[in-house]
Formats: structure tokens, C-alpha cells, sequence
């Protein structure tokens, strides 16, 4: 057995999350530009499968969210392979290169709208991303204060509606989206690690070890945190979690989870360079 084909089984695809995709499709028709928003640390893991065909023939601009947390190393290397743009949420580095090209697509938008003899008008945007990837949080970074709703968690963001970032471009704020299947145990248990999957989906206990086993093969810097541990139990002995005297192996697995997304075990890169995933699109003229 491969060490893919051992991990846990992670499943989760809620009713809204259907009525999500069912409205994205509805609203595409009006929509001049898509952003796609990817995790930084999972660049290719985190990018939703149906992304090129969900867009079509529309600009879209490529986001990697949470730079901060990610090897600088890999994202800068992934950025040029997918032609993509770092944007780090605090500080909003990256943000002058997304809005040129977000100013781009109104000066083609209106230079079409001219042509047919109509009056200009702002240019219309979709963010599209799996659920926690760091959407919302780019939202609120356009719009240049908290207009969009953020959580630590996947599935806060429930329903579309357009925010009035400028004079010149509208934002449709949508739902996370989450592939109907988690095929790949790989790729569902990367998508665990950052947080894009719910709690709900998984035990955390088994996602736990998988996501140190993981880091043992792949990224063994991270385990310093849990001083080069990969049992739960010798974690919780090590930082005195006890029940009852014994290691409180389910505390264990939850603080190691949480130190891997907030970034306590380090900078990663979870996927290989290079790593198969949506091939990246060039944005074609309006």
C-alpha cells in the first residue's frame, strides 16, 4: 500500500456549497473578470478542479493567498510557473499588481462598451476559491476596510452579493466552493492541514498523524514545533497533556493541527514544484 492509499478518507459536500456553484454558473453572465484565490502553502492542491471551465473564455487574474505562511522560496518559484500573484493579507504586498490588472480589464471593458455606443461603467469581478484559502480577507484588502465577513473556519461566506470596492470595479463576494469528491487522500488531507476542509469532514486524530507523517517525509523542518515528534501520545506526554494520568492524545491532535495552520510550525511547501494541478491560462483580451 502507498502512503496516499493509507491516509484517512475525508468527505464533505454540504447543500449550500451545490447552491453555490448553481449561482456562481448564473452570475458568471455578468461577470467581466474572475480571481481565483489559491493557499499559498498548496498552490496547486487548493485550486478548485473546475476553475478553467467555470471561467471560459473571461480574464482571470491568479491570487496565492497567505504568502506569509508559505516557503518565500516555493511561492516565488510557483508564482512565475502559474503566473500568479502573491498577496499577503496584513501587509497587502502584491495588492498594486492585482489592481493594475484589475484596471486593465476597465479600460478594455469601456473601450468595448464605447465601441457599441454605450455609456462606461465599472468593471465586474468574481472571487472564486475553495473555502479559508484567504478569499474574504482579500476582500476586505480591495475594499480597503471590513466589508466582506472573514472566519477561521470554511463555510463563514454563505451568500453572494456585490460590494462597491470603487468607481471603477464591483466585487461579487461568493461562497467557498468545495469539490464534490476528495478523490485524492493526498490532496484532501493538504487541504486538512491549511483548514480548507471543516472539522465535521474528518477525524481529527487520524488527519493529525497523517499530517505528521506527511511532514516527516516531506517537510520535516515543521516538526522542531513538536520537538521531531510523530506520535500523538509522546506530543502530549512531552507538553504534559495528561487525562487521568494518561496522554490526552485527542488535545494533541487538535493543537497540531492548529499549529499547522496558523503558521507555529513554520513556513511550508506542501506541494512539489511542478506538482500536476490546473494548467495555467493565459487572460485573453475582452
Amino acid at each position: 500500500m502507498t502512503f496516499s492509499e493509507d491516509l484517512p478518507r475525508i468527505q464533505w459536500y454540504p447543500g449550500h456549497i451545490a447552491k453555490a456553484q448553481r449561482l456562481l454558473k448564473d452570475r458568471l453572465a455578468v461577470v467581466d473578470v474572475v480571481i481565483e484565490v489559491a493557499d499559498a502553502r498548496i498552490p496547486a492542491s487548493s485550486r478548485f478542479a473546475r476553475a478553467n471551465s467555470l471561467i471560459g473564455s473571461r480574464p482571470s487574474v491568479l491570487v496565492l493567498a497567505k504568502p506569509d505562511l508559505a516557503d518565500p522560496a516555493a511561492t516565488a518559484r510557483w508564482a512565475r510557473e502559474l503566473g500568479a500573484i502573491p498577496i499577503e493579507g496584513r501587509s497587502g504586498q502584491g495588492m498594486g499588481l492585482l489592481k493594475a490588472r484589475l484596471e486593465e480589464v476597465h479600460r478594455q471593458v469601456n473601450a468595448r462598451m464605447k465601441s457599441r455606443g454605450r455609456l462606461p461603467r465599472a468593471a465586474r469581478a468574481m472571487v472564486i476559491g475553495l473555502p479559508n484559502v484567504g478569499k474574504s480577507s482579500l476582500i476586505n484588502r480591495l475594499a480597503g476596510g471590513r466589508k466582506a465577513i472573514t472566519g477561521d473556519r470554511p463555510g463563514v461566506t454563505r451568500a453572494p452579493g456585490w460590494i462597491r470596492l470603487a468607481k471603477d470595479l464591483e466585487l461579487l463576494d461568493t461562497p467557498g466552493l468545495i469539490p464534490p469528491r476528495l478523490e485524492d487522500r493526498l490532496v484532501a488531507l493538504k487541504l486538512a492541514m491549511v483548514g480548507a476542509v471543516p472539522s465535521e469532514a474528518f477525524d481529527q486524530q487520524e488527519v493529525a498523524r497523517a499530517a505528521l507523517a506527511l511532514l516527516a517525509r516531506e517537510w520535516p523542518r515543521a516538526l522542531e514545533r513538536f520537538g521531531g515528534r510523530t506520535d500523538l501520545a509522546e506530543i502530549a506526554e512531552a507538553r504534559r497533556w495528561l487525562v487521568a494520568g494518561e496522554p490526552d492524545v485527542a488535545r494533541a491532535a487538535r493543537e497540531v493541527l492548529h499549529d499547522i495552520r496558523a503558521g507555529a510550525a513554520g513556513p511550508l511547501a506542501l506541494d512539489p514544484i511542478g506538482q500536476q494541478g490546473i494548467p495555467a491560462r493565459p487572460a485573453p483580451e475582452i
